[in-house]
């Protein structure tokens, strides 16, 4: 999903995966505004959630992270560093500044 937003502003084109599902209801640009759209990003700021599949777990008999909420988790967890890398490995040739509140 994330390259959905990326891609035409990297690339200058709609990822196969969009044009797959709506093709024929994406706009077209004209050779001007692909040039001015491609690499215009000045900042990229994400607010990103982490999120989990989790189903019904006994009480264990040493709590910790995941099972402190009687639960047990069913997928693997996406970091959010993951998320920034593929920010920088696909999309763009920046820097990155982490900063949590």
């Amino acid at each position: 999903m994330f390259g959905w937003y990326m891609e035409p502003l990297t690339s200058r084109k709609y990822p196969v995966s969009m044009c797959d599902l709506v093709g024929n209801q994406l706009p077209e640009f004209s050779e001007k505004e692909s040039e001015l759209l491609a690499d215009s990003i000045y900042f990229l700021g994400l607010n990103y959630y982490t999120t989990y599949y989790a189903t019904d777990a006994p009480k264990a008999s040493q709590p910790s992270y995941t099972t402190d909420s009687d639960g047990q988790l069913l997928s693997k967890e996406i970091f959010i560093y993951q998320l920034f890398r593929l920010c920088v490995d696909q999309y763009l040739e920046i820097t990155l500044i982490f900063v949590f509140s």
